[in-house]
């Protein structure tokens, strides 16, 4: 991001054509909850979200992989407007999507996301007070340009286009599959496999239980003790 004190009227007058007050940046969980405090909030207020993919979701629309779910209660992760009244409090990926995208159909924020648009930079003018924002159009190939008064990030923490791997020496002479949780592969089935997972974070603890139910043999590899403790699905206290 950088603070441009001054932009020539030439740019600035092409600027302007595609203004909006609030610009947001993801339409995961937070993008459509902002977009939605805004549309019970601020209802003059002009917006539009820039998603890079093309689904809502974020991160419960990308992850794939057997298992995947909430680490979180989701009467503490939902929204406060929305509530969850799903019977199940620690949910499952696609439960979750669901809920996410039926809050935008509810609220119309689906109309103002503009998918397969990805940031690549963002400059702050002095002058006009406002952002400029460039983004890049996957679909098309062009670039594109928007202002806003305000710009809200909500674009979370993880690396969409490749998630983290560690560097493990002798990987090149592995001649079995490696999978990647963040790219699972829609058609990879692990019946009758032989898995080595690395790893025991909130990934492994749904990954390797659901593993467990189709492949051959699972171990996994632990870097320290995890302790972990049997509770149900749903919450008594929130069912009564």
């Amino acid at each position: 991001m950088v603070d441009r004190d001054r932009s020539t009227a030439t740019r600035g007058a092409a600027l302007a054509r595609d203004h909006v007050d609030v610009l947001i940046v993801g339409a995961g969980l937070s993008g459509i909850g902002a977009a939605c405090h805004l549309r019970r909030n601020c209802p003059d207020k002009t917006y539009a979200l820039l998603e890079s993919r093309d689904a809502i979701g974020g991160t419960w629309d990308l992850f794939r992989y057997p298992g995947v779910r909430s680490d979180s209660d989701m009467f503490t992760l939902g929204y406060s407007f929305k509530p969850w009244t799903n019977p199940k409090s620690i949910a499952d990926g696609d439960a979750i999507r669901e809920y996410v995208r039926d809050t935008a159909r509810e609220y119309d924020v689906e109309r103002h996301i503009r998918f397969r648009h990805r940031v690549v930079s963002a400059e702050w003018d002095s002058v006009t007070a406002r952002w400029a924002v460039r983004a890049h159009r996957d679909d098309t190939g062009e670039t594109v340009e928007l202002t806003c008064g305000f710009l809200h990030v909500c674009a979370g923490y993880y690396r969409y286009d490749a998630g983290y791997t560690p560097r493990l020496p002798g990987v090149e002479r592995y001649t079995g599959r490696l999978v990647h949780p963040q790219q699972w592969p829609a058609a990879f089935d692990q019946a009758g496999a032989r898995v080595f997972e690395i790893g025991s974070g909130a990934t492994a603890v749904t990954l390797v239980p659901a593993m467990a139910e189709r492949a051959e043999h699972v171990t996994m590899l632990q870097r320290s003790p995890t302790y972990l403790l049997a509770l149900p699905s749903r919450d008594a206290f929130a069912d009564a």
